[in-house]
């Protein structure tokens, strides 16, 4: 069984899109084709792609911002630490419109989280959070 918490990095697939992202040759266009990619989806974005967009957008967050997030993990500071002059600051507004897509109706992780009464809006909240910063 995986890891699940409300907080962005408390998901298996969010800490596996960090290893990712961290052995980019390029993660600025990763980055940005992450943000593209939820953005053109015009049905379902499903659980995987929305992880990536929290990733991502906690990525922008924390480069442009200093914002330190809960349960971030030790690959993620270190990835941020060394690549903290990477010109990320116009991926804001597509970041920032991303996440809406992952709280959007036609998005696998809402759904989910909306199933967890308890839970959900501590989600939720997270994630309205993250986009206030990236607004």
């Amino acid at each position: 069984m995986g890891a699940w918490g409300h907080e962005i990095f408390e998901d298996d697939t969010t800490c596996d899109f960090v290893y990712e992202i961290a052995e980019s040759d390029d993660p600025i266009q990763m980055l940005s084709n992450t943000f593209s990619n939820a953005l053109n989806t015009k049905e379902y974005l499903e659980f995987d792609e929305c992880c990536a967009v929290l990733v991502s957008a906690a990525t922008v967050d924390t480069i442009v911002n200093g914002t330190h997030h809960p349960s971030e993990t030790e690959s993620f500071r270190e990835f941020v630490e060394a690549n903290k002059s990477l010109p990320v600051e116009n991926l804001k507004q597509s970041a920032a419109k991303a996440l809406d897509k992952v709280l959007g109706e036609h998005s696998e992780l809402n759904e989910l989280w909306r199933e967890n009464e308890e839970d959900y809006s501590k989600w939720k909240n997270v994630v309205l959070q993250l986009k206030e910063r990236l607004g």
